[in-house]
């Protein structure tokens, strides 16, 4: 039969046999209808149970609403009792329950009493009460369905019922047995057509897999030979021209491969090297521009302080002669006064004009505030030029607590008060300190850095000092030094403004890192100051912080330098 169909026939279509393989899909196809309509009579055996469930429920509700309102326990459950005498319902229901309103158990129809009268609440029955709407609890081999009764809007009780789910069982695996028998059978036809069809073109799409298996192993160059007059033919043969085309394209992409690899690991090499010159150049050149700034600041300073210093002698010079004139004169007038206590009237006209009394009191003062005022710029000049130091690329003795110093009188306006701003205050705890060798103008720098960033930091907004008045009154910088037992100088920089957070301190020393505002921070000052700290005096600087508590930086240098020369 096989024979009058042509399937052995080589000459046959491929369309023809292909035709064939497709009803092999019929094995799933009946699987596919099988499981689905098992699936829906299921859904369909179980909906119909709630259903059910439900209607009967809603009847025994309504049969024991009264006697379950009226404490009428013993009236209660006799409807629920029939339930046990009907044939029918029997085989399908397998328990029934009625629970009083705090669930203890009135009545188990299924037991010999079905009167029970339970002492203890029952955890189906409040589970039911508890929910307030029908409950549905599907099992292994059951339904357990309950539902509160109602009497208006109060529960005066519950009532449960459990339904054998065992014919639906029973249906199901007689479905299930046919389903496989049908399929058992579409799989016996469906090997014996795989069989038939194996001859035909399972053996050429070996060969072909073969022939793709070697050439994907790198076996170029292969090819393949039926015998056939079909499709297959036609594909062996593009097969056969496109494996020899591709073996010469895999030789030609071999050579651009290698050469490209070559290429291309010469120009990471240089990319890597460029990369580590050009960051290389970027810190040099920010470090050399941060220098000279710093040195063309250090020229203007000393300048400005020189052209200061000039007018502010003369004016210090003669402040004090003039004082003593002043004096004079005033002595003068008293004694005129008193020897003359009647003037002339275009004296006294004169003098009230003048307000002498007023005149005598006030030139004294102005003359002190003139006094104090020269004092306090001679002061700032000598702090500037203290800071500057021209000879800052010179190691030498300086005394750390007037380079200290000197960068406090600069920085004094900003620790003084202004309007909402509250002043803040500097505690210094200077320890005994000989003259130590360092590099003054860069050391300077870094006090500068470090105590204008505790400025900053209560400058910025901090709702912990906000909320808290009294931290706010008492915002404080405290500066320490000392020596150590290795002939150390330790330098301690505290601040109480709101501290940093762990993510903040573990990146402050890093190039151009900075939580300030666009157009206040550059993110160099931290990091330059390290590097001074640590390349150009061989020390060490760290920072501690705790959030809402404060800031310390410790400085730690060596007391001697390498001098040079």
């Amino acid at each position: 039969m096989w024979r009058f169909i042509g399937l052995h026939n080589q000459n046959g279509s491929l369309t023809n046999k292909l035709t064939l393989t497709m009803s092999c899909l019929a094995v799933g196809g009946v699987l596919t209808v099988g499981s689905s309509a098992l699936l829906r009579e299921r859904i369909s055996f179980r909906k119909d149970l709630e259903q059910q469930a439900e209607l009967l429920l809603d009847t025994l509700s309504a049969a024991n609403s009264d006697a379950l309102y009226f404490n009428k326990f013993d009236e209660a459950g006799e409807i629920i009792n029939n339930l046990d005498k009907n044939s029918q319902s029997k085989r399908l229901i397998i328990s029934a329950r009625l629970y009083q309103k705090d669930g203890r158990v009135i009545s188990d129809t299924f037991t010999e009493d079905y009167k029970v009268l339970s002492l203890q609440p029952d955890p189906l029955g409040q589970k039911i009460l508890a929910s307030q709407q029908l409950v549905l609890d599907w099992q292994d081999e059951k339904l357990i369905a309950g539902k509160p009764i109602l009497v208006g809007e109060d529960v005066v009780g519950a009532v449960s019922i459990g339904f054998s789910t065992k014919p639906l069982q029973t249906e199901l695996r007689q479905t299930l047995l046919e389903g496989l028998m049908a399929a058992v059978i579409i799989a016996i036809i469906s090997i014996l057509l795989a069989r038939l069809l194996s001859r035909s073109i399972t053996k050429p799409i070996q060969q072909l897999t073969t022939a793709t298996k070697q050439i994907s192993t790198g076996e170029w160059g292969q090819t393949i030979n039926l015998q056939t007059n079909d499709e297959l033919t036609t594909l062996s043969n593009a097969f056969n021209h496109m494996s020899g085309q591709l073996h010469n394209v895999v030789e030609s992409l071999k050579l651009q491969t290698n050469e490209l690899e070559n290429s291309r690991q010469m120009a990471q090499t240089r990319a890597n090297e460029l990369e580590q010159t050009l960051g290389e150049l970027r810190k040099t050149q920010e470090k050399l521009i941060q220098q000279e700034k710093m040195s063309s600041l250090g020229q203007m300073v000393a300048g400005v302080a020189h052209e200061i210093n000039n007018p502010v002698t003369f004016i210090q010079g003669n402040v004090e002669p003039a004082q003593e004139y002043v004096a004079d004169l005033l002595n003068l007038i008293e004694l005129y006064q008193k020897h003359y206590p009647n003037p002339h009237a275009e004296i006294l006209a004169e003098e009230d004009a003048i307000d002498l009394p007023f005149l005598k009191e006030d030139i004294s003062k102005l003359l002190f505030s003139m006094s104090m005022g020269s004092e306090r710029i001679t002061a700032i000049v000598n702090s500037l030029k203290t800071f500057s130091r021209l000879d800052e690329a010179l190691c030498k003795a300086v005394d750390l607590h007037v380079c200290l110093d000197s960068t406090l009188v600069i920085l004094d306006h900003r620790l003084k008060g202004q309007g909402h701003r509250p002043t803040v205050e500097v505690i210094k705890d200077y320890g005994t300190l000989s003259a130590i060798e360092c590099f003054a103008g860069q050391l300077n720098q870094v006090f500068m850095n470090l105590i204008a960033n505790a400025i900053d930091a209560f400058e910025e907004p901090d709702p912990a000092l906000e909320l808290n008045s009294e931290k706010t009154s008492q915002r404080q910088i405290y500066i320490c030094t000392s020596m150590t037992d290795n002939d150390h100088v330790l330098i301690q920089i505290r601040d109480n403004a709101g501290g940093m957070s762990v993510e903040v301190q573990s990146r402050i020393f890093d190039p151009f890192y900075t939580t300030k505002p666009v157009g206040k921070g550059t993110g160099l000052g931290l990091a330059i100051s390290y590097q001074i700290i640590t390349e150009l005096h061989g020390g060490q600087l760290t920072c501690e912080s705790i959030p809402g508590q404060g800031t310390e930086f410790l400085i730690e240098i060596p007391s001697s330098q390498p001098l040079a020369t």
